[in-house]
């Protein structure tokens, strides 16, 4: 137990002394959508922070199908591990009737097990 607790600590220490990793959620797969532009252009801001490790996160890149729709193992799964990589997040998201859009909505529900 002590050599687990002394593991955690050593990793926790070692991210306190890293650069944060923070994803710039792209929160739309329409075509035509505006979200790379504007991730793009938060992500060149907040580069010049220098105080952590930012990336664009397109959501459209993991083909998603609708929760429960389909197997979606795969995709899941690499959508998961990569929220689990990061350490925070940004999230670029248009408004579709006073909510967010379905598109979004559906890859926060496939996060359940990274959260």
């Amino acid at each position: 137990n002590t050599s687990r607790k002394n593991k955690s600590r050593t990793i926790r220490e070692v991210r306190s002394l890293s650069k944060l990793n923070i994803g710039i959620i792209l929160g739309s797969t329409r075509q035509g959508r505006l979200s790379p532009q504007v991730g793009e252009w938060v992500k060149n801001i907040a580069d010049q922070r220098g105080d952590a490790n930012y990336e664009i996160v397109d959501i459209a890149d993991y083909k998603l199908p609708l929760l429960g729709e389909e197997d979606a193992t795969e995709q899941a799964t690499a959508w998961n591990t990569k929220l689990a990589s990061l350490d925070g997040f940004v999230f670029i998201v248009q408004e579709y009737n006073h909510s967010n859009s379905a598109s979004l909505k559906n890859a926060l529900d496939y996060a359940r097990e990274a959260w």
